[in-house]
């Protein structure tokens, strides 16, 4: 995916989102991994923005600036006058990306109580052909990751994630699906919870994302998907979403921004 000598991105589809671009979790995963080969520690703070979406199949060059004697690096993906992609990452998180007292919330419902399991098992939501190949949330993707947040009450969507070995990366999870899998994740919950007409869609604009701890592949249960809508601006959508344990340690928590395309 990644020709570091030749400074090039190139993205199989089975990394798609919408039909013919990069799932935008997988673009935030990507600059992850490309401050870990980059900076002068592992990442721990990333941002990325969408421009326009990623083409797949493509060679897409990429351009770095390292700062702050390499502990943080800025990136563009893309052609310079064509950036379809640009973001940063740092070593070390100057403040919280999600703040502390709904962090604690989010952890709070890693494991389940009685009746937010039986309100997550009640619900089922149809799936839309439109994003069934979708790398994150698609049924129909072989290579995807095929996680879909149910609600477990009024503000709250959760799933359990045991990822199979293809996206281990040693004793730890791969960065790039780790974080790619908190994008759809975040998004699935929202018409549920009335914070989009049903008529309304959105993709992806930014993401801003926080690695507390490298989530190990060797725990004793899954791992623990937990987001909330934090408010909706016009056109753009803040969620809240988190990578847990099931005793709600904390490896990965971000913030996703969404922008509704449209009304039917």
């Amino acid at each position: 995916m990644v020709d570091h000598e030749r400074a090039v991105v190139r993205v199989p589809r089975g990394f798609r989102g919408p039909p013919t671009s990069v799932h935008g979790g997988a673009a935030a995963g990507l600059v992850a991994c490309l401050g870990d080969a980059h900076l002068s520690g592992p990442t721990v703070r990333f941002n990325v923005r969408l421009h326009a979406p990623p083409p797949l199949l493509t060679d897409l060059p990429y351009r770095v600036e390292l700062g702050d004697e390499g502990a943080s690096v800025r990136f563009e993906i893309g052609e310079p006058a064509a950036v379809v992609l640009s973001g940063w990452a740092a070593t070390a998180a100057a403040e919280p990306v999600v703040p502390a007292d709904i962090v604690t919330d989010l952890a709070g419902h890693a494991t389940l109580t009685a009746a937010e399991q039986a309100r997550f098992d009640a619900y089922v939501r149809p799936e839309t052909e439109e994003f069934s190949e979708c790398f994150g949330c698609g049924s129909r993707n072989d290579d995807g990751l095929h996680l879909r947040t149910r609600p477990i009450d009024d503000k709250r969507a959760w799933i359990d994630w045991t990822p199979p070995e293809r996206w281990h990366d040693g004793d730890g999870l791969g960065m790039l699906a780790a974080i790619a899998a908190l994008d759809c994740t975040s998004a699935f919950p929202l018409h549920e919870m009335g914070v989009m007409a049903e008529g309304e869609t959105c993709l992806l604009g930014t993401y801003d994302g926080q690695i507390h701890r490298r989530p190990p592949v060797s725990m004793p249960d899954a791992f623990r998907i937990v987001t909330a809508p934090r408010s909706r601006q016009g056109r753009k959508i803040y969620a809240d979403i988190g990578l847990f344990a099931p005793d709600g340690e904390v490896f990965i928590t971000g913030c996703a921004t969404w922008i509704v395309l449209a009304a039917a």
